[in-house]
């Protein structure tokens, strides 16, 4: 009985963490406006793509998240290291038999560097390092952990999934090296294995190429930064790679390297009509074997321990093997099924996907969003005749009803006084994402 109850509240939790819920993270720090998640609403488009290492057929609409350029460990220390891994962008798209995933990695290091040097040795690219999709298909159900049945990590590499994902695709980014496998669930504590568990690309119908170069229009990234702190100020120095002309002169993006990836619906048990209907979340993320050091959507646990020594080499970082805690929102693809995007343009913020979503913007054209701080709450001058929590006064307490507080501390709606009252549904006379975040435990009788 304490086995069942043990893991419906697994579950149920697995339910709630959804790969596009809006959650606090490192210390309710908010990165920069040139992190974005669905920016735009966008989730990716209905197209075809031809897996041939050309990127001529991705293009900006088809962007689900973006991540900076150099902001990686190696900026502050191990400057001097080869195979730089620096996730800048991620895409989508699907067809009526596919999900199609871009993922797009760069080394800007060429604008202060000679070729040939340091992170620009072996042509600038990554050599045969651990590449890996994740993807949260079914938020219901039992996520991986990251490890397979014996307790290792998969394929070595140090990643707790604590954001739910069922479907971890690990492959090589020197494309048609090794084994690459696709891992999913074999036991209740959400571990896999390297049997039945782990399906082959070409058995499945998988296939993924690599092209050199970016497929992207902009390219922000960090200049010149003296601490990790500045991915969470707008005001550091960020610049546009696509144009910034460094001691060394401008960005060459034949430095940069992209991923394209097909993967059959039949491979994730989901058809178009569910993709388009629900949505799904997807992630990528990069290491050396030992550990992640990139990831897009961006997770600050990439940059948790950049000023400790790698134990193989201690004038590099400590990122090179510390555990990573990935609890970042993932990015959604086909529909829109979270709350509020991260770092939304303003006036872009869809409920659900329809044709009216406003086209996203570039950064420095677009005033970064307001930060969701606390709202004072003020004591309504009558009684309210709703339950704790019901802002959306429908007489419902729900999901929405924390969609709408969310919403609000991004300032696209606004609450009067009763409004403000209901949402405290914790009671510390604040309404802030805590209490978004209550209401969502509670529907799910976690507390």
């Amino acid at each position: 009985m304490k086995v069942t109850k043990k893991l419906i509240s697994v579950l149920l939790i697995a339910v709630m963490i959804v790969s596009c819920i809006v959650v606090a993270n490192a210390a309710d720090k908010k990165l920069a406006k040139y992190y974005t998640t669905n920016a735009g609403g966008k989730v990716g488009v209905k197209k075809t793509i031809t897996i041939d290492g050309d990127g001529s057929d991705w293009s900006d609409d088809m962007k689900i998240a973006q991540s900076g350029a150099w902001d990686v460990a190696n900026h502050w220390k191990g400057a001097h290291e080869n195979c730089l891994i620096d996730a800048a962008g991620l895409y989508a798209a699907w067809d009526s038999s596919n999900l199609y995933i871009g993922m797009q990695y760069v080394n800007t290091t060429d604008t202060w560097q000679n070729a040939g040097d340091a992170s620009l040795m072996d042509g600038g690219k990554m050599g045969d390092l651990h590449l890996v999709l994740a993807l949260s298909v079914d938020p219901s159900s039992t996520g991986l952990t990251g490890k397979v049945t014996n307790g290792d990590y998969i394929w070595g590499d140090k990643i707790n999934y604590n954001t739910h994902v069922d479907h971890l695709f690990y492959m090589s980014t020197k494309a048609g090296s090794g084994v690459p496998g696709h891992f999913t669930v074999s036991d209740a504590s959400g571990n896999s294995d390297y049997t039945t568990h782990c399906g082959n690309f070409k058995n499945e119908g998988i296939e993924y190429k690599m092209y050199d170069g970016n497929v992207g229009s902009t390219i922000w990234g960090l200049n010149d930064s003296q601490k990790t702190d500045d991915v969470f100020s707008d005001d550091s120095n960020w610049v546009d790679y696509k144009t910034f002309k460094g001691s060394k002169g401008v960005h060459n993006t034949k430095y940069d390297s992209f991923y394209e990836i097909k993967i059959p619906f039949a491979a994730i048990g989901i058809t178009e009509s569910q993709l388009t209907s629900k949505g799904i979340g997807a992630m990528t993320l990069c290491g050396r074997g030992e550990s992640a050091l990139d990831s897009c959507p961006f997770d600050v646990s990439m940059l948790d321990n950049v000023k400790g020594d790698y134990a193989q080499d201690p004038s590099t970082s400590h990122e090179k093997d510390d555990v990573d805690e990935i609890t970042a929102p993932l990015a959604c693809i086909g529909k829109f099924s979270g709350s509020t995007p991260i770092n939304p343009e303003p006036g872009t913020q869809p409920d659900s996907q329809d044709d009216t979503t406003a086209p996203a913007t570039d950064p420095d054209t677009t005033e970064p969003t307001t930060a969701t701080e606390p709202t004072t709450v003020t004591e309504p001058t009558t009684a309210s005749p709703y339950e704790l929590g019901d802002v959306n006064r429908d007489t419902f307490l729900n999901i929405k009803d924390a969609t709408e507080i969310q919403k609000m501390l991004a300032k696209l709606t606004t609450f009067d006084d009763e409004q403000m009252k209901l949402g405290d549904f914790n009671q510390d006379s604040t309404v802030n994402v805590k209490d978004a975040t209550a209401i969502q435990r509670k529907l799910a009788k976690i507390d």
